[in-house]
């Protein structure tokens, strides 16, 4: 998918691809959602590009809240320092300057000293999945691992789990789904013969059992309140399998983020449908939370719909007030009261 300042590409969608899950889209509206019971020490999130990026401030931010991470070509916590110039110029192709590691994870320890996120002791017993491409033109090497390392400063080895095998551009990595895998043509799933969402929600939630069926159930569109003043879309979809309704068994909750162009503005519901996560969800009880950044073409400019990792929104956005975080985890916390 394209970085923030990059044309989204004009080939067509896909026209047709094999789907091996039903889905069915229904609206709903905020107070609508299903009572669940949702179990605590089983919240996580992961996120490609963009997403990866929110992902990882996301889990260090509210290590308080989220038990583990994957990130799929994204980079290190607070690698832009709130700045534009940074961002381009070390966080994303860079592959010539080492990320400063130890001033990052130094910036993380001070920025819990001064209550701005929560204390990183929390992430001891974290799990923490990364994948890229090794055919990735957005992220490069360098950069990507460069959050594995700075992970690698408070979580074990062997709960860190590194995946870069698969030869695949920056997509979304699929199985039987999607475009080719070296093509970053929207939606931005690729069939690589690689199920990304069962693989990394297996390393999050050990056990797990492969879906026994390929139909689901229902995606909900939902308000999310608050959105609008986050640049985020009004409308954000959940999936809630059978087993979670009407809270008929405690269940897991997993925070799913799209990456640049990818949202349901710019290719509908194609990620969603795609990318895999529901068939896994739906067998092993696990509420999926999808939602959407909006594009803007006003100042501050994010014409592809990115998740703010850089300061478009305000410059608190890598703590635990910044606009988007803050909504988000309100939105989550709604979920599980």
């Amino acid at each position: 998918m394209p970085t923030w300042n990059e044309p989204v590409p004009m080939e067509p969608k896909m026209r047709s691809f094999i789907l091996t899950c039903l889905i069915i889209v229904v609206p709903a509206f905020a107070g609508d959602e299903p009572s669940l019971d949702i179990d605590p020490e089983r919240v996580t999130v992961s996120g490609i590009s963009s997403g990866g990026q929110m992902a990882t401030q996301l889990h260090i931010a509210y290590s308080d809240m989220f038990s583990g991470v994957a990130i799929l070509s994204g980079g290190p916590f607070n690698c832009a320092g709130n700045s534009l110039m940074t961002a381009l110029k070390l966080c994303t192709t860079n592959t010539e300057d080492p990320l400063p590691i130890a001033d990052l994870a130094s910036g993380i320890r001070a920025a819990a000293a001064a209550g701005d996120i929560a204390d990183p002791k929390n992430l001891a017993d974290d799990r923490v999945w990364l994948f890229r491409g090794n055919q990735d033109s957005k992220v490069s090497a360098l950069v990507h691992w460069a959050a594995a390392d700075l992970y690698a400063e408070f979580v074990p080895a062997d709960q860190i789990r590194r995946v870069d095998s698969i030869n695949a551009d920056h997509v979304f990595p699929a199985k039987g789904r999607g475009n080719d895998c070296l093509k970053v043509i929207p939606p931005f799933v690729g069939d690589c013969e690689y199920d990304g969402a069962g693989e990394l929600l297996s390393f999050l939630y050990p056990g797990l059992a492969e879906p026994e069926t390929g139909q689901v159930g229902d995606v909900l569109s939902v308000e999310l309140p608050g959105a609008a003043e986050a640049e985020l879309m009004e409308t954000a979809y959940l999936y809630v399998p059978s087993t979670c309704a009407d809270g008929v068994q405690s269940c897991a909750l997993h925070l799913v983020l799209h990456g640049c162009a990818q949202s349901a503005e710019v290719v509908g519901k194609d990620f969603i449908e795609m990318s895999g996560y529901l068939p896994w969800a739906e067998s092993n009880g696990i509420v999926l939370a999808f939602p959407q950044v909006q594009k803007s073409v006003a100042l501050p400019m994010n014409p592809h719909g990115c998740w703010d990792w850089w300061g478009y929104t305000d410059e608190n956005y890598a703590w635990r007030t910044g606009m988007q975080q803050t909504v988000l985890v309100d939105w989550l916390r709604s979920l599980m009261d």
